[in-house]
């Protein structure tokens, strides 16, 4: 399928907002500026009421904060492979997932992002991970596929907690901390309803009869898979076919 560049990628509507984390290690193609300047209609020849993006500014909290609000240490996560409604691909140079706003954004600038709007989009492939937004009975959001299928699809929703910090010297928790959280789901066109890796749910969701929780434990067993591993699961779900 032939891809295109960012330059491109003008089916997205997108928003900026800088922000003011510690960027220094991160080595930003110097024309995104100008180019998704361009798109949100930013630019100085864009005709007036014709932008896609709002300009916002981002104010560090007063107590200091250990962690990220976003999912990955690294912005250069490339390849990522954006696949459009219409189905056509993309690729962008960097991507990070902000996980307190349930929001995929790329860097275009030391201080600026770009948030991607999933509605044109169907889904984004990072290093092998697929997120897609998807409506379902807890809301309509962002998560990472682990597995689909016409029937039933597990989703891994990733969010961030923040857990206060206390002045209590025997608790060793002085700052505030942004705590990653991953939930797992499954879901139908019906229900979506929380999923643990534990034998039992993992049995229950894809076998339909004996014979068919036995094949399943042989092939975790055979391979000496985990069913507390997602990575495990994945590998199970893409041969179920020939398992059961």
């Amino acid at each position: 399928m032939k891809k295109l560049k960012i330059t491109t990628l003008l089916f997205l509507t997108i928003s900026m907002i800088g922000f003011s984390q510690s960027s220094s290690s991160t080595s930003v193609s110097d024309n995104n500026t100008l180019r998704l300047s361009g798109i949100t209609g930013s630019g100085g020849n864009s005709a007036p009421g014709g932008s896609y993006g709002t300009a916002m500014r981002f104010v560090n909290p007063p107590r200091t904060v250990d962690g990220s609000i976003y999912l990955y240490d690294s912005w250069k996560n490339y390849p990522v492979v954006v696949k459009s409604k219409e189905n056509k691909t993309f690729t962008l140079d960097n991507i990070n997932f902000n996980l307190r706003t349930n929001r995929l954004v790329t860097k275009i600038s030391q201080d600026s992002v770009f948030v991607l709007d999933m509605k044109k989009i169907d889904n984004i492939n990072i290093l092998g991970k697929v997120f897609k937004k998807i409506e379902s009975e807890i809301g309509n959001r962002v998560f990472e596929v682990i597995y689909e299928s016409d029937k039933v699809s597990i989703l891994n929703f990733h969010n961030v907690k923040l857990v206060e910090g206390s002045v209590n010297p025997m608790l060793a928790r002085k700052n505030d901390k942004l705590v990653h959280k991953q939930t797992l789901y499954i879901h139908n066109q019906k229900t979506t309803k929380e999923f643990r890796l534990k034998k039992k749910y993992i049995l229950e969701s894809f076998a339909s009869n004996e014979s068919e929780k036995k094949s399943i434990m042989k092939y975790y067993s055979l391979n000496k898979l985990s069913y507390k591993s997602i990575d495990d699961l994945k590998k199970v779900l893409a041969n179920l076919d020939n398992i059961i």
